[in-house]
């Protein structure tokens, strides 16, 4: 993924400033998650770790930027968990089994649960935020998704006229609801539901919808 520089002054060209830099943004994500998007100040950042702020002004330009290229830095790290494919593969469902498992287990973890709670929360009265959220996010994953499906459609694996949709509906399938569970403070899945099966069973769905 690509961070767009728009929402950040510039960018550390040594490595004192690019630590200087990182631990500003692991100090905005601890602070953002804990206290939200309106509820922390460019202060807070400083005093976790020290410095003045002009270093802050420096590399994000403001509050707004440095919340924006703390997003953008861990949905890199997400779509890194995820390892999106980009090649045709030899055997598309063993891939997808994979593929889905790794999805379910990055959507799932706290910290992702933390971060769509505090964007949800901060929509409403910041919704440029909420729009770069979604496009460096989501938007930006199902685009490789979307990629990796034509790929396999151009190959005569399956038969995937509209990507785009298809692979909004294969992760909404594998993390949906398990998601929306975690969200509300319950068990990934109820007592009934295996996760394997649930995983396999996505899988199969899907194939069986596309198949050529």
């Amino acid at each position: 993924m690509t961070i767009e520089k728009t929402w950040f002054s510039c960018c550390p060209t040594t490595a004192r400033g690019e630590a200087r830099r990182e631990s500003l943004l692991d100090a905005a994500r601890a602070l953002f998650l804990e206290k939200g998007y309106a509820g922390t100040s460019m202060d807070d950042v400083v005093k976790l770790t020290g410095g003045s702020k002009a270093s802050v002004y420096k590399y994000f330009g403001n509050k707004e930027g440095l919340f924006a290229a703390m997003f953008a830095d861990r949905c890199q790290a997400f779509l890194a968990t995820l390892a999106i494919p980009d090649a045709v593969s030899e055997n598309l469902e063993e891939t997808l089994l994979l593929f889905a498992e790794r999805v379910l287990e990055a959507s799932l973890a706290a910290e992702r649960i933390a971060m769509i709670r505090a964007l949800a929360a901060e929509a409403d009265r910041f919704p440029q935020l909420a729009e770069m959220a979604y496009r460096t996010g989501p938007q930006h994953g199902l685009g490789l998704m979307a990629d990796f499906l034509k790929r396999h459609h151009d190959a005569g694996v399956i038969d995937c006229r509209q990507p785009d949709i298809a692979a909004i509906q294969f992760l909404e399938m594998v993390k949906g609801h398990p998601q929306w569970r975690a969200l509300l403070g319950l068990p990934p899945f109820p007592p009934h539901l295996d996760r394997a099966d649930y995983i396999r069973e996505a899988v199969r769905t899907f194939l069986q919808a596309y198949r050529p």
